[in-house]
């Protein structure tokens, strides 16, 4: 494996003492992932990079990388993670929103094409290389907030060349500015899109002279309107409602009408380190509270109403309350111990002791935890517990609030030893998932779709267009077609040993015709095991429904050592 950033060592011509950093996050899919690796001394030169590669570890390609040699004018590219600030994919996996900055000069975003390079910079300048942007640093605006819209077809972005002047604009999805959403007094902090992302709620002030209001907003500019006073924290699911926090950082939630206003909690909430999450079903929600006094978490309805606490223990909440991907348990910890219990209150399990992370399988069948610096997994009731890792490796996993340690089909782990090392678990049983491409077409025109694995094509792969057949793939992994009437349709791509893979494809008259959500398909493999609560010698492990194999890849660069350290 071609060790990339000890290229960026070498061709920088510098001495580095220390092993680089890295981060990770997968596509939509779970086909891909993105990886950051940085070296980011607290004086002397700074080294960043950001990669593509594929889920079993193969076909790493760069997509930028910046060698700097002062701290002051140190241009800093980040594909997953930045305090604060995170990285996105968009929800086809076929754009990249990357943050950079140079600190205290610009917060930016670079938007990126996962199989080619850098495309631009979002917003009103067009610097397509790392060497254009440091150049032309202060032609950029400071930008935050970058999120995409459901349909994958916009971003969302705070901006303004005065950060204490910031507005709300939308960009398209190669990061060109398509307009101007607010031209306020006071600077826009914070915006979130409505789930069918026709709405946009924001929240403007949060200084002594500046009145923090909470608005919303068409996605198309129109019918801008005040709530209240507050900071968005999100919307119902069913967009009826906004939740947020007032002056006195207590929560509330509001109809978008601005009626029916009422109080959740006198609690204080803070939005980044308390938890706001709706169930898989998006009927219940449970809310966290953190101070003196200890931890509260609550469970209420999703419109916010008969709230009731569902637990309360003193002491702090090291990792936060987490729905099972079925909605049946709510995982927690008290102190350091991790316990599940059910949505009503009753069934309290201890899962482990001691915990340092955990993170709930995407099946939920069972839960992932790190004890002693090793990784375990566990049935939800902490009936059946395996080990899956030696001790002592200070193992961490990547969960957090944007990034998941788990591929979205739940095949792969991915995890940290430290932060020098990045390693991945791989699961048996599981079928690599199939991803779907295509061109932007327009109502009638001609186009390729692309059916691949890995970033290789699959040929005689069966595509289906809302479940009628549409034809096969050639060797080259491409199917033509005509494009269909306007519309919105579900393209499904299938064959016998891949996950399937479907895609939306919203078709506009004489306009473009956009891919909106990637969803890899539920697996049909479910080896069986008769496991029971042991470890299992050598490199196989077997839990309830699984056969582990733990494949520990390491993904990038820190294998191969440099004779020059």
């Amino acid at each position: 494996m071609t060790p990339y950033f000890d290229s960026l060592v070498e061709s920088s011509k510098i001495n580095v003492n220390e092993e680089p950093s890295f981060y990770g996050s997968w596509s939509p899919d779970g086909s891909r992932l993105v990886i950051d690796a940085f070296f980011n001394p607290m004086t002397g030169t700074r080294l960043y990079a950001v990669y593509v590669l594929n889920a079993d570890g193969s076909g790493i390609r760069e997509l930028a990388s910046t060698p700097n040699n002062t701290k002051e004018r140190s241009l800093s590219i980040r594909g997953v993670y930045y305090p604060f600030s995170w990285s996105q994919w968009s929800p086809d996996g076929s754009r990249i929103g990357i943050f950079a900055n140079i600190f205290t000069v610009r917060d930016f975003y670079v938007i990126a094409d996962p199989d080619n390079t850098l495309i631009k910079t979002a917003g009103k300048c067009n610097y397509t290389t790392v060497d254009n942007i440091r150049e032309n640093i202060l032609d950029l605006e400071w930008q935050t907030n970058f999120i995409w819209n459901p349909e994958d077809t916009k971003a969302l972005i705070i901006m303004d060349k005065d950060p204490l002047n910031d507005q709300l604009y939308l960009i398209d999805r190669d990061g060109y500015v398509l307009q101007k959403l607010t031209d306020t007094s006071d600077r826009v902090e914070t915006a979130i899109w409505s789930n069918d992302g026709k709405k946009i709620a924001y929240s403007t002030g949060q200084t002594e002279d500046e009145e923090t209001g909470l608005w919303i907003i068409n996605e198309n500019g129109t019918e801008n309107k005040r709530l209240d006073n507050g900071i968005v924290i999100g919307w119902s699911p069913d967009d009826s409602r906004i939740y947020y926090v007032d002056e006195n950082f207590s929560l509330y939630s509001i109809k978008v009408d601005g009626t029916d206003r009422f109080q959740l909690s006198t609690k204080s909430f803070s939005r980044n380190e308390d938890v706001f999450s709706f169930s898989p079903d998006r009927k219940s929600l449970i809310f966290s509270t953190v101070n003196d006094e200890g931890v509260t978490m609550f469970l209420t309805d999703s419109t916010g109403k008969n709230v009731q606490v569902l637990e309360e223990f003193s002491g702090r909440c090291v990792f936060k309350p987490s729905w099972s991907p079925k909605g049946d348990k709510i995982a927690f910890t008290q102190g350091t111990d991790l316990h599940t219990i059910n949505p009503d209150g009753t069934g309290k399990k201890l899962i482990s002791s001691a915990i340092t992370d955990y993170e709930w399988h995407p099946s939920g069948d069972f839960i992932s935890f790190i004890a002693s610096d090793s990784v375990f997994v566990a049935s939800p009731d902490g009936s059946t517990k395996i080990q899956l890792t030696e001790d002592g490796d200070n193992y961490r996993f990547l969960n957090d609030k944007y990034l998941s340690g788990w591929s979205p089909d739940g095949s792969r782990l991915l995890i940290s030893n430290g932060s020098t090392d990045l390693s991945m678990i791989k699961l048996e049983g599981y079928e690599d998932p199939l991803s779907i491409d295509y061109l932007i077409p327009a109502e009638g025109e001609k186009c390729q779709l692309r059916v691949r694995c890995m970033s290789e094509p699959v040929a005689n792969a069966l595509v289906t267009l809302n479940e009628n057949e549409i034809g096969f793939t050639n060797n080259s992994g491409i199917l033509n077609y005509s494009c269909p009437a306007a519309g919105r349709y579900m393209i499904n791509a299938s064959k016998a040993g891949y996950r399937s893979a479907s895609k939306v494809l919203v078709v506009e008259d004489n306009s473009s015709a956009s891919p909106e959500k990637s969803v890899v398909s539920e697996s049909s493999s479910d080896p069986s095991s008769d496991s029971e609560n042991e470890e299992i010698p050598g490199s196989e492990f077997q839990v309830s429904g699984f056969r582990w194999t733990a494949v520990v890849i390491f993904l990038l660069f820190f294998v191969w050592r440099r004779n020059f350290l």
